[in-house]
């Protein structure tokens, strides 16, 4: 390698500049962001649901691994857990057909609108509203 100075400085050059390299290409979510993404791909994982995208239908274990595929693909584009929802999460790029999810009971629901839901409830969970308060005026 000494009687090649060029090949040694850019073998140098890309072992100091690569972490930098892979750290851009990495998504910049807030981590608060991130965790309520990764809990609602969670919840699409452990549902009991059939997810149905373009009129065919997953197992969730497969729904859940697509929207994490649609995730990264999207990278910096999605920062919020409401933009994963509504950008990544709805809909089929390929069709714009709305993804939704069909119950065991057959009963049928917009996926967005139920990933609402569940988001919802895990924010009142996170910060109940103290009954004491919530109706004394400010």
């Amino acid at each position: 390698m000494s009687q090649h100075p060029g090949i040694r400085r850019a073998a140098i050059a890309l072992v100091l500049f690569l972490p930098a390299l892979t750290a851009v290409a990495r998504p910049t979510r807030q981590a608060a962001e991130q965790t309520r993404i990764d809990l609602l791909i969670g919840e699409v994982r452990s549902s009991p649901a059939i997810f149905i995208r373009n009129g065919r239908e997953y197992r969730a274990d497969r729904a859940a691994a697509h929207l994490e595929r649609k995730l990264r693909f999207a990278g910096r584009r999605v920062q919020t857990v409401r933009q994963f929802i509504v950008g990544i999460a709805s809909h089929s790029e390929e069709s714009g057909k709305p993804y939704e999810i069909r119950w065991p009971d057959g009963r049928r629901q917009p996926l967005a609108e139920w990933l609402l839901e569940e988001l919802e409830r895990y924010e009142k969970e996170r910060h109940p509203t103290n009954p004491a308060t919530a109706s004394s005026p400010q």
